[in-house]
């Protein structure tokens, strides 16, 4: 039988009060002896101690102990302890070259040694391999998982063991999102809030131009997005933190820069640029749901309203270089 040594490493920090200076150090294990009659420790005297002991636990049953140390001023005066928590195990060290021959598993209650679940493994004085335990017929909630294994002379080791939880979740079957409506900072109830245009499917990737209320203050607001299923199933709202300050408003592209004929607009809309720059242009449906998406540096820009329904549309001209930008209102005929 071999017994582990516990070597244990303390930074003690104990200062007495004035200009009393420590002078001696003791330590005992789980029972005290009385002041001053533990075992020695050496240290430098002064006024605190940083110092690592090693402090020998041979003898020591298996089990949890505790360790005190204390220590002594110039007047005589003990400390009180510190204390700290350790565990010794007794282990058996292998003969030398006895392989592992065999291992096992099994989760929860312990079916005998020999009794478990093979594992396979290569004979040798170790193992590291990857296992694949499988959890079904498990029910939900917190399991453990036990390994043990043997050596050539039949001998069975002390099995180790981990945790693991398990949640199963019922199979559902998706169904097509059918509607989105946005609020700003305070929830109006389900299905009240603001609806969103969107195309029916499974997900939705679509840019958004929401509108911001005019009267809102300035400060952090709050826009909530929800959506439902054709069933008329609502999700939960994701959100995002914006600012308003109406000091720093977009500043508007001068009007003779550009152009926009004919409006109302039945086929095409046309976009006349009267300077050299790059601009980016927009289209949004009134519920913000971007149409058009594009970019030009010519001086004339034709898109294709030919497909969209009657009604308003919101044009946004924005010059890219500046940032400056202009709306305009298109009335679709």
């Amino acid at each position: 039988m071999k017994r582990i040594l516990l070597i244990i490493f303390l930074s003690i920090g104990l200062v007495f009060s004035g200009w009393s200076q420590i002078t001696a150090a003791e330590y005992f294990i789980d029972a005290d002896p009385g002041i001053g009659n533990a075992t020695n420790l050496t240290i430098s005297s002064g006024n605190q101690i940083d110092t690592n002991f090693s402090i020998p636990t041979v003898g020591l049953s298996n089990g949890l102990h505790v360790l005190h140390i204390r220590v002594k001023g110039t007047s005589n005066v003990w400390s009180l302890y510190y204390r700290d928590y350790f565990y010794i195990l007794t282990t058996e060290a292998p003969a030398a070259g006895s392989n592992l021959s065999a291992a096992e598993y099994f989760i929860d209650t312990d079916p005998g040694v020999g009794n478990a679940i093979a594992l396979s493994i290569a004979s040798g004085q170790t193992i590291d391999n990857t296992f694949s335990i499988p959890t079904s017929g498990l029910a939900n909630g917190l399991h453990v998982l036990h390994m043990r294994t043997q050596d050539l002379d039949g001998t069975w080791s002390l099995y180790y063991r981990d945790y693991f939880y398990i949640h199963s979740v019922n199979n559902f079957v998706s169904t097509p999102i059918t509607g989105a409506e946005y609020f700003f900072d305070t929830d109006p109830g389900v299905g009240n809030g603001i609806s969103i245009a969107i195309t029916e499917g499974f997900t939705i990737d679509e840019t958004l131009a929401i509108p911001v209320p005019e009267d809102m203050t300035d400060g952090n607001h709050y826009l909530y997005i929800r959506v439902k299923n054709m069933d008329d199933n609502w999700s939960t709202y994701i959100f995002a933190l914006f600012s308003v300050d109406s000091n720093l408003s977009v500043e508007e592209i001068n009007d003779q820069d550009f152009k926009v004929f004919p409006n109302p607009a039945h086929t095409f809309l046309n976009v006349k640029i009267n300077s050299g720059l790059d601009y980016s242009i927009q289209l949004f449906d009134v519920n913000g749901k971007e149409l058009i998406q594009t970019k030009t540096n010519g001086t004339l820009h034709k898109l294709d309203f030919s497909s969209y329904a009657e009604g308003l549309y919101l044009l946004h001209v924005t010059e890219s270089k500046t940032g400056k930008r202009s709306v305009v209102k298109i009335v679709k005929s």
